[in-house]
């Protein structure tokens, strides 16, 4: 009854989003100076949740440290093509650009995310040469929980018990930085997140799961073991108070924290860096994101 119910309402909201993202790319044009590969199967199944995007500039005669980005959208719904335009801008600041297709809940839980997304990131540095890129210098971001999965997967490439209680391989490139917009970090707390979302995500029983500990990210053995992470947030996303507080648990953790908290006078969207790069808020912390990472190589 209850996964009838969010298959439901997720589908009313794949409807919205076809219709925002058709109508935000033909208003803003794909640039001519970045090439786009579309659909490259990283698993070797055939699966649409199993493809990539890649990115480049388009003349480009040096390796380009590579930037793997994971969309967003509540792992209910969401698909690599929305951040399109963001992944062409980031091209722009200097990087090989990845975006991840991944399958969904309630379809698989998040273990299942976990695990195909590792083969991604694995298959992404072992080809990245290929197109001109350096897989010795290489970078998740992620928007919303995207975020969330750029952080768990960059934290059980750190800590081997984290990775076993989700029955994962730990990534085998070693991740030099972190960008995260508007993080969906917290899953279980007494919100309306946590309310419907942990038995989806986590599968029923959760609270009795060897990964239960992990679902808080204020663990310090997963908040400490993280690398440098750039934040994102605004006046207006309604996931602000998300990174305000993981940003505070990180430094308490000793982890190299930049949080850009931006007001600019009127509210901006969540994840407005990932879905509106074409403004003047959104190129301004996406340029500060760039350099951030750049500077951890």
């Amino acid at each position: 009854m209850f996964e009838k119910m969010v298959r439901t309402q997720t589908a009313k909201q794949e409807r919205t989003l076809e219709e925002w993202l058709r109508r935000h790319d033909s208003e803003n044009p794909f640039p001519a100076d970045v090439s786009l590969t579309k659909n490259i199967d990283y698993l070797g199944d055939g699966k649409a949740c199993h493809r990539m995007d890649l990115y480049r500039p388009a003349n480009c005669a040096q390796p380009l440290p590579v930037l793997i980005n994971i969309h967003g959208g509540g792992f209910l719904l969401g698909k690599k093509e929305v951040n399109r335009l963001f992944c062409a801008q980031m091209c722009g600041f200097g990087f090989l650009v990845c975006c991840l297709e991944y399958p969904l809940v309630p379809d698989v839980d998040i273990f299942q995310v976990f695990q195909d997304l590792t083969v991604g990131i694995n298959h992404v540095a072992s080809v990245a040469a290929q197109y001109g890129g350096d897989p010795e210098r290489l970078y998740l971001c992620g928007d919303s929980a995207g975020a969330y999965l750029c952080t768990y997967l960059a934290a059980m490439q750190n800590n081997l018990s984290m990775a076993q209680a989700a029955h994962v391989a730990q990534i085998k490139p070693q991740i030099k930085a972190l960008g995260l917009i508007s993080g969906m970090f917290y899953t279980c707390k007494h919100d309306q997140i946590g309310f419907f979302l942990p038995d989806s995500v986590y599968g029923r029983g959760w609270r009795k799961h060897a990964f239960f500990p992990y679902t808080n990210p204020e663990n310090p053995v997963l908040a400490g073991c993280l690398p440098p992470c750039f934040l994102v947030t605004a006046k207006g996303d309604f996931l602000r108070h998300y990174s305000r507080s993981f940003a505070k648990v990180l430094q308490k953790n000793g982890i190299e924290t930049r949080l850009l908290d931006v007001d600019a006078g009127k509210k901006l969207p969540h994840a407005f860096s990932a879905m509106l790069p074409e403004t003047q808020e959104a190129q301004n912390a996406n340029r500060d994101m760039a350099a951030f990472l750049l500077s951890h190589s």
